[in-house]
């Protein structure tokens, strides 16, 4: 890829990104992005070939940012019960305050809660390799069972995470860090140790 092809894709994506916030899935069109992003349709078109794709790798994008932003925060943390209760407080900060989610919550709550759910593949691959060095640190420290196996106990974090963002808390009020602190401690992992 060429510095002028990555240059115009990154402008591409920073310009979804704000019709995405500005307007919503449904109602963004590919004439706003690329109107957005100073190019042609005909240009916008030839990088992406529908509105679709587009925020497929927009998802993506957003969703590798939060999980370079989730290891910076949690690098310094010693257990991995420090590591997903900061992940998951992160992470529901992330989906209400993120424009981008807020508008499509407001605008489509169906295509979002797909994104995070059905469609929720690569996102889910994606933080399962975030997590799963995590898992095998707390096995060889001892926080987790060896007879685990790091993959899927990444992958039962990460799906017990997606529900806590995307679904409305009952018992406890997942807008306070202590609160899901207490809650991941309680619940998530001792299943896991």
């Amino acid at each position: 890829m060429t510095t002028t092809t990555a240059q115009t894709e990154a402008r591409i994506i920073e310009a979804a990104r704000a019709c995405f916030s500005r307007y919503g899935l449904q109602k963004t069109v590919m004439e706003d992005i690329a109107r957005e992003a100073d190019l042609s349709r005909g240009t916008l078109y030839r990088y992406f070939q529908d509105k679709d794709k587009l925020f497929g790798v927009v998802t993506r994008y957003e969703t590798q940012r939060f999980l370079d932003d989730v290891l910076d925060g949690t690098n310094s943390l010693g257990s991995l019960d420090a590591k997903i209760s900061a992940m998951t407080t992160a992470a529901i900060q992330y989906v209400d305050e993120n424009p981008t989610n807020a508008s499509m919550i407001a605008s489509d709550p169906q295509a979002f809660a797909a994104a995070v759910s059905t469609g929720a593949r690569d996102l889910l691959e994606m933080a399962i390799e975030t997590v799963e060095p995590m898992v095998v640190d707390a096995i060889a420290t001892g926080e987790v069972r060896t007879d685990v196996d790091a993959p899927q106990a990444a992958e039962w974090i990460v799906r017990m995470v997606l529900s806590l963002i995307s679904t409305p808390s009952v018992t406890f009020d997942r807008s306070d860090p202590e609160a899901v602190r207490s809650f991941v401690h309680q619940f998530l992992l001792p299943g896991l140790s």
